[in-house]
């Protein structure tokens, strides 16, 4: 509210007439007056009673989030509970081959080793290697293993030392640059080495365990994956 100024009617002194009375000067109060000391004297009063209840209520609403908090406190032992999530693992069974595998020839300890299926993929076909033979192995293999969009070939061969086993798969890395490399553990244990690499489009993973030489074939991705769940 705009602050206002009372202003008095001047009086004139007239000896004919009797003298008017001043409610100022007689200790009385006019309606302008009022305005004035209202307007000095602050805001009115219904203004300042919401400001108070304001006030008071947040005081107390404040008081009680602390008491509430206090309370929570002592129920828990002075910490509180961490927020427990419980969470679910779903475990994907591994892909099964679409075909079963072949009945093949399995008369050596070499050929009884190697595996019917490795995840998706199932033994379609097995023939002596001529890679292997190359290379004097003792005795070489290829199968090939077919899985429902994608096959990989395998060539293995087996040598009458470990060394010897070591050289014929450097000859059959060469100078090829490796996309995976590393050594070849059984129950923690080296005992040779594996290397990944890729020729004209064909990935070929080449590993050796002990005495034997394994070379596998395939689409680029392939090899590898291949290479980690076979067991020999």
């Amino acid at each position: 509210m705009t602050p206002t100024r009372s202003h008095y009617p001047v009086r004139v002194t007239d000896p004919s007439t009797p003298e008017a009375i001043d409610p100022v000067a007689q200790g009385g109060e006019t309606t302008a007056s009022r305005r004035s000391k209202r307007a000095a004297g602050g805001e009115p009063a219904s203004n300042r009673n919401r400001r108070q209840l304001i006030l008071i209520g947040s005081v107390v609403a404040v008081l009680v989030v602390v008491a509430l908090a206090l309370l929570l406190t002592q129920r828990l032992g002075g910490q509180m509970e961490p927020l427990t999530i419980e969470t679910t693992t779903v475990t994907v069974p591994p892909p099964t081959p679409a075909e079963p595998a072949i009945e093949r020839d399995t008369s050596t300890a070499l050929l009884a080793a190697l595996p019917d299926a490795v995840i998706g993929w199932s033994v379609s076909d097995q023939v002596e290697s001529a890679m292997m033979t190359e290379l004097s192995a003792l005795e070489g293999w290829q199968l090939t293993y077919s899985g429902r969009d994608t096959a990989v070939v395998l060539q293995v061969g087996q040598w009458p030392e470990a060394e010897e086993a070591t050289a014929a798969a450097a000859g059959l890395v060469g100078e090829a640059t490796a996309t995976d490399q590393g050594e070849v553990l059984v129950a923690g244990a080296p005992v040779g080495t594996f290397t990944t690499f890729e020729v004209d489009g064909v990935e070929r993973t080449v590993w050796t365990n002990a005495t034997v030489v394994l070379v596998a074939e395939g689409p680029i991705g392939t090899t590898s994956t291949f290479y980690d769940a076979f067991p020999l």
